[in-house]
């Protein structure tokens, strides 16, 4: 099958997991011997981002913005993605002359105008994976101009795609209730990860590499952004007085300066570290030196940072919201917060210190359910079969 995906997000250009989800699945794809194509977008840095390259298999078209001279900030991302979708809508012309998709496979609002646009070029049916609604960020609050239009794109984006995936049941419901959406037009397909990536040589990555010490490491993994709550990590330092517990928190953010500030006050310099955006590579060996990672969401579509802690064996602490509430189902997998704020989080940390054979015992049934379920072969053959559905359908059309 031919396979054309357009995603805003692909190494090197990477921001949160959705970039981490295209890639897994486009390389997969092609490994299932399928041709796969990504158009994405080029960074400054063109000897990291050449126009055009073959990684593991996928042919990545690297575009320019059809406006290079515009920033994307917050308040020029409307303008920003209208050129983009141009700048790889163009890119993908050139590349492809004569090659015809069988299905188009758009990743978010901001890759919606260009598959649209090639699908009017070519035929081809449109497959859209919808990550997350602007209007589940802010909780069903839209008070900013750009809130209001991505909330706008998103919907339109929507009803052009001749099939939605979501990653979970909860977006599912969160379309059908907040977007209005029918049901029948959207199906779940979960996220997946790579448990290899996270062992060496069959050994937990964490067995392997970590240097045990008197400290206990809370891990925080993710974007810094308000709704990932990051904050609510560091406010458990203050129900944890003991200095040996120490917090790593692995991502970069918008939040990052009024967290730095916010530690700066509470004293907690030499309790809390800023690792930034990290490699894939310093991701896992930082993420194998926690004892537990916090997971604080109050939006959470799917939750692979859940997944990449499962993998690698770290017990899990997370908000009982969204997606997070379908990977750990129940209390085997790992330890739920129904009430989000420092001093809950600290009760469990103290828990899982004072019982650790239970907390490993969670790490390793969540383990055990992620080889399950998780797998990016599976996820693969279920997103193929979306695919033929949606060919069967618009062939019959």
């Amino acid at each position: 099958m031919k396979i054309l995906h357009f995603s805003w997000e692909y190494p090197p250009v990477m921001y949160g997991g959705l970039g981490a989800h295209v890639l897994a699945l486009t390389r997969e794809q092609a490994k299932q011997g399928h041709d796969v194509v990504v158009v994405t977008q080029q960074s400054d840095d063109v000897e990291t981002s050449p126009a055009l390259e073959l990684m593991d298999g996928v042919r990545v078209i690297r575009a320019v913005n059809a406006d290079p001279e515009l920033p994307l900030e917050q308040n020029t991302l409307d303008r920003w993605s209208h050129g983009f979708a141009l700048g790889s809508f163009n890119a993908a012309r050139l590349a492809l002359p004569n090659w015809i998709p069988d299905i188009i496979h758009g990743h978010d609002w901001i890759a919606a105008e260009q598959s649209h646009l090639f699908s009017n070029v070519t035929g081809s049916p449109v497959v859209l994976t919808i990550h997350a609604t602007e209007m589940g960020r802010h909780q069903g609050w839209l008070t900013s101009r750009i809130s209001r239009i991505v909330n706008a794109r998103e919907l339109q984006a929507i009803r052009q795609a001749d099939q939605v995936i979501v990653c979970s049941e909860f977006m599912k419901r969160e379309l059908e209730t907040s977007l209005f959406i029918q049901p029948n037009r959207v199906s779940v397909i979960p996220n997946g990860v790579n448990v290899t990536d996270f062992s060496i040589n069959g050994y937990p990555i964490r067995e392997v590499i970590t240097q045990k010490n008197s400290n206990f490491i809370i891990g925080f993994l993710g974007r810094v952004e308000w709704e990932k709550g990051t904050h609510h990590v560091i406010d458990s330092l203050k129900f944890l007085p003991d200095a040996k517990f120490k917090v790593s928190v692995i991502g970069d953010g918008s939040q990052l300066v009024g967290l730095r500030q916010k530690v700066n006050r509470n004293g907690f310099q030499d309790r809390v570290k800023f690792h930034g955006k990290v490699t894939v590579e310093e991701k896992i060996r930082l993420l194998a030196a926690c004892d537990v990672l916090v997971i604080p969401s109050s939006y959470e579509p799917f939750g692979i940072v859940a997944l990449e802690a499962g993998a690698a064996h770290i017990p899990i602490i997370a908000a009982s919201v969204g997606g997070l509430r379908e990977i750990i189902s129940d209390s085997r997998f790992g330890f739920l917060l129904e009430h989000v704020d420092g001093s809950e989080i600290a009760k469990l940390i103290r828990e899982i210190e004072r019982e650790p054979i239970a907390a490993t015992q969670s790490s390793q049934e969540l383990f055990d359910r992620i080889n399950q379920h998780f797998t990016w072969p599976s996820i693969a053959r279920s997103t193929e079969l979306l695919y033929a559905q949606v060919l069967h359908a618009s062939s019959h059309a």
